[in-house]
C-alpha cells in the first residue's frame, strides 16, 4: 500500500467539502477522481500532495514514496530553456557519465600494468555498471522522445518563463513524465491536447510503473488508463473497480440496490410503527408494542440514497428546414499571422450531418469556424450557405457576453421577444438558478459561462450550429446532457472538439485538417481512429506505397535488406555486450587486470560499433 487516507474532512469556513473519507491507494492503481465542478476533486489532489492541511483525518505515506503533482495551472518558471529544464531531471545520469568519460581519459595516460591503472580500471567498472542500471546513455533519447510524444520539440529551446500559462502546464507535465514517480497526482492534464499527443500520452502512461490519481473530463483518457473510479459527490466519495463505463455502471446498480433496500425498511418501520400504535395502549398487547419499540430503535436506519444532481437539460430546436447543403466551401485560403493553414479547400455539408473538425493543434480548426460564422463579404463565393439556413455560434472564448451585464439581461437582450418568465425557466433548465440570474456575466464561472452561451443558442430557432470547443469547463454530466441534446437534433452540427467521446457520440463525419487539406471520413471518432490506425501508426509506414519506376522500387527494396541486417548486427552486438558485461563480474577477470583491460577494450569496441549501426538504421527508417 502507497497511501491510505482516514476519516478525513475538509472544508473552508462553514461550507464542507468532503468529509469521513476513507480510501487507499495501492501500487499499480490508476485512480480516476470524478464529479461535478465544483465538489472538491483539486481539493483533494491538493491534500494528498500536501499542498493543503486536512480539517480532520490523517494521509498516511509509505516511506520514501515519491510523489508528482501536476496542478491545473501549473505555475512553473524558470530561466532555462525547456530542453535544459527536462535535462536537469537526469542530472545524476549527465554527472555518472562525465566522470566515466574523466576516468577513462586517466586511463589512456597510464601504463597497463600499474597499480594506478588497476585502480581506474575499477572504478570504470562500477561507475559502467551503474550507468547501464540507470540507462544513462539514452537520457536524450528520453527527453526528445517526451517533448515530441507532448507536442513541445518546437518550444525546446524557448525558455520556460516565455511560455503560456498553457504551454507551462505541458512542459510541467514533460518533466514529471520524465522524472517517473512512483505517485503522480494529475490534475486535468488532458485539457487542450489534441487527439494525437492525447493518445501518445495514453500509451506512455500504460506503460509507465507509475501508480496515478488523475482527475479528467475526457472519458476515453479514463476508461482507457482507469482501474479504478472514485465519486466524488454529497461530500462523500464512493471507490468503484474498474474503469469509467465500468463505474457508470456499477454505480448505477448501486444505487438501484440502496433504493431497493430503503424502500424494503421503509416499509418494515411503517408495519411497526402502526402495530406500535395501535398496541401500546391495550394491557394485553402493551408488552409486544414495547418489544418492537425496541426492535424499531436498534435498527440501523439506511439513509435515502442520494442521486446525481441534476444536470443541466440541452435542447436545439428550428421550425423550418434549410435546402439540402446547407454550407458549402469552395477553394478557400485560410490564414493566420503570416501563415497559410488552409491552401483553397474545398467541402460541401449535407442537410443533418453532425461534422466534427479534427487536427493537430494549429491547424485552423477554431479559425475555420470562426471564419464561417463571421459572414464576411470578402468570403462571397467561397463560403456558400444554403437557402433558409439559420446559423447559431458558440465560441468556446465567450466573446459575445458581456461581462457588465446581469445573467438574465444578456439572455433577454440578445432574445427580446421572450418573457422574463421564458427567459428565467431557460436559464433554470440549464441549472443557471434564481441565485445566478441576477449575478454579473463577468462573475460566472467557465462553466456557467458556457451554459449561457448555450441557453442563447437554444433561445434561437437555428437549423445550422457552429460550435467551437462547446465542451470546454463543462462537467461530465453537462457533457453527457449536451451529447443527448445534440444526437436528438435533427439539424445540422459543424464543431471542434478535443473530447474524443464527446465526438464520438455526436459525429457522423470526421473533417480532418491535415497539411493545409481538409479530408474527410464518413463514420464517428471510433470509425475514424481505426482506419488510421490500419494505414498507418506513428511508429509504421502507409502498408502500401507506389513508386513512380522500376528504379525505386529496387532502391526500396535495398534498403529494407539494409535495416534487416543492421537489425541482426545489432541484435548480435546486444548479445556481445550482454555477455562481455557478464565476464567482467567473473572473479578470474576481476581480480586479472590484463584480462579486465582486454575484455573493456572489446566493450569499448562493440559499444562504437553499435552507435555505428544504429545512427544508419535511423538513417534508413527515415527514407523508408
Amino acid at each position: 500500500m502507497l497511501l491510505q487516507i482516514k476519516s478525513a474532512h475538509f472544508r473552508f469556513g462553514d461550507v464542507t467539502i468532503f468529509q469521513d473519507v476513507n480510501l487507499e491507494v495501492n501500487e499499480g492503481d490508476n485512480i480516476g477522481l470524478v464529479g461535478a465542478n465544483g465538489t472538491g476533486k483539486s481539493t483533494l489532489l491538493r491534500c494528498i500532495a500536501e499542498d493543503l492541511p486536512l480539517f480532520e483525518g490523517s494521509i498516511f505515506k509509505r516511506n520514501g514514496l515519491s510523489i508528482g503533482y501536476l496542478k491545473q495551472n501549473a505555475d512553473f518558471d524558470s530561466q532555462n530553456t525547456v530542453y535544459d529544464e527536462m535535462m536537469l531531471v537526469f542530472a545524476k545520469h549527465l554527472q555518472l557519465i562525465e566522470q566515466i568519460k574523466c576516468v577513462s581519459d586517466q586511463m589512456a595516460l597510464e601504463s597497463e600494468n600499474t597499480l594506478t591503472y588497476r585502480q581506474l580500471a575499477d572504478k570504470y567498472h562500477k561507475l559502467s555498471v551503474q550507468a547501464d542500471v540507470l540507462d544513462a546513455y539514452n537520457v536524450e533519447v528520453k527527453v526528445k522522445t517526451v517533448l515530441n510524444g507532448m507536442g513541445m520539440m518546437g518550444f525546446a529551446n524557448r525558455v520556460v518563463s516565455t511560455l503560456s500559462g498553457g504551454e507551462k502546464t505541458k512542459a510541467c507535465l514533460c518533466k514529471l513524465l520524465l522524472q517517473r514517480p512512483e505517485l503522480m497526482i494529475l490534475d486535468e492534464p488532458t485539457n487542450h491536447l489534441d487527439y494525437k499527443t492525447l493518445d501518445w500520452l495514453e500509451t506512455f502512461l500504460s506503460d509507465n510503473k507509475s501508480t496515478l490519481i488523475v482527475v479528467s473530463h475526457d472519458r476515453y483518457f479514463l476508461d482507457k488508463l482507469c482501474t479504478s473510479i472514485w465519486d466524488l459527490q454529497h461530500q462523500q466519495i464512493v471507490a468503484y473497480k474498474g474503469n469509467y463505463t465500468k463505474y457508470k455502471l456499477l454505480k448505477k446498480q448501486r444505487l438501484q440496490t440502496i433504493e431497493k433496500q430503503y424502500d424494503k425498511q421503509q416499509k418494515e418501520i411503517a408495519k411497526l410503527q402502526d402495530y406500535i400504535d395501535r398496541n401500546k395502549v391495550r394491557a394485553s398487547t402493551a408488552d409486544m408494542a414495547k418489544s418492537r419499540e425496541k426492535t424499531l430503535a436498534k435498527m440501523q436506519v439506511i439513509e435515502q440514497p442520494k442521486g446525481d444532481e441534476r444536470p443541466p437539460k440541452f435542447a436545439f430546436s428550428y421550425t423550418s428546414e434549410p435546402s439540402e447543403y446547407p454550407l458549402t466551401i469552395k477553394n478557400l485560403t485560410l490564414g493566420f499571422d503570416g501563415k497559410i493553414l488552409l491552401d483553397s479547400v474545398s467541402t460541401e455539408i449535407r442537410r443533418g450531418q453532425k461534422v466534427a473538425l479534427l487536427g493537430l493543434n494549429g491547424t485552423g480548426k477554431s479559425t475555420l469556424i470562426k471564419r464561417i460564422a463571421s459572414q464576411n463579404p470578402q468570403d462571397l463565393g467561397k463560403i456558400i450557405f444554403g437557402k433558409n439556413v439559420r446559423m447559431g455560434y458558440y465560441d468556446q472564448e465567450n466573446v459575445n457576453l458581456q461581462s457588465n451585464l446581469r445573467v438574465m439581461d444578456q439572455l433577454w437582450f440578445d432574445n427580446t421577444r421572450m418573457s422574463q418568465t421564458e427567459v428565467r425557466s431557460l436559464l433554470a433548465q440549464v441549472t443557471l438558478g434564481a441565485d445566478d440570474v441576477f449575478k454579473l456575466v463577468g462573475q460566472l464561472s467557465g462553466g456557467e459561462r458556457a451554459k449561457l452561451g448555450l441557453a442563447m443558442i437554444m433561445a434561437k430557432d437555428c437549423n445550422l450550429l457552429l460550435l467551437d470547443e462547446p465542451t470546454n469547463h463543462l462537467d461530465l454530466p453537462s457533457r453527457e446532457a449536451l451529447e443527448e441534446a445534440l444526437c436528438c437534433y435533427t439539424g445540422t452540427v459543424l464543431f471542434v472538439s478535443h473530447d474524443r467521446y464527446f465526438v464520438n457520440s455526436v459525429a457522423t463525419k470526421i473533417a480532418e485538417l491535415d497539411g493545409g487539406k481538409i479530408v474527410c471520413h464518413d463514420g464517428n471518432y471510433d470509425d475514424f481512429a481505426s482506419r488510421k490506425t490500419v494505414v498507418q501508426t506513428p511508429l509504421e509506414k502507409p502498408k502500401q506505397t507506389t513508386y513512380r519506376n522500376a528504379k525505386q522500387r529496387a532502391e526500396q527494396t535495398n534498403r529494407a535488406k539494409l535495416l534487416k541486417q543492421l537489425e541482426e548486427q545489432i541484435t548480435l552486438i546486444e548479445q556481445q555486450l550482454e555477455q562481455l558485461n557478464a565476464q567482467m563480474s567473473q572473479p578470474e577477470v576481476a581480480s586479472d587486470y590484463a584480462k579486465l583491460s582486454v575484455v573493456l577494450d572489446q566493450i569499448n569496441r562493440a559499444n562504437a560499433q553499435m552507435e555505428q549501426a544504429m545512427e544508419q538504421w535511423e538513417q534508413l527508417q527515415e527514407q523508408q
